[in-house]
C-alpha cells in the first residue's frame, strides 16, 4: 500500500480527470504510475545499452562508418533496401 500526498492543484486536476473518465482517482493515479515506471524502465534499459556499446567501442575501437550507415539509411523504402551494416 502506498500513500501519496498531492498538492491542492494536482488533487483538483486528478479529481476532475477521474470524474470525466468516470474512474476513481486511485485508478487514474495507478495508471499514471504504471506508464511512468514503464517509460523510466525503458529509458534505463536504453542507457545501459548505450553504456555497454560505449564500453565495447572503447575496448575494440570498431565502428560502422558514416558512409556505410548513410548508404543503408538512404536505401530504406526503396525496392533495393540494403541490410544493416555490421562491423
Amino acid at each position: 500500500m502506498l500513500g501519496v500526498r498531492l498538492d491542492e492543484q494536482l488533487e483538483i486536476r486528478l479529481a476532475k480527470l477521474a470524474e470525466k473518465k468516470q474512474r476513481s482517482k486511485s485508478y487514474i493515479a495507478k495508471e499514471a504510475l504504471k506508464r511512468y515506471i514503464r517509460e523510466e524502465e525503458i529509458k534505463e534499459s536504453e542507457n545501459q545499452e548505450t553504456l555497454a556499446r560505449w564500453e565495447l567501442y572503447q575496448e575494440t575501437g570498431e565502428v560502422i562508418s558514416n558512409e556505410d550507415m548513410m548508404e543503408w539509411l538512404d536505401s530504406w523504402g526503396s525496392d533495393q533496401e540494403k541490410p544493416c551494416p555490421v562491423k
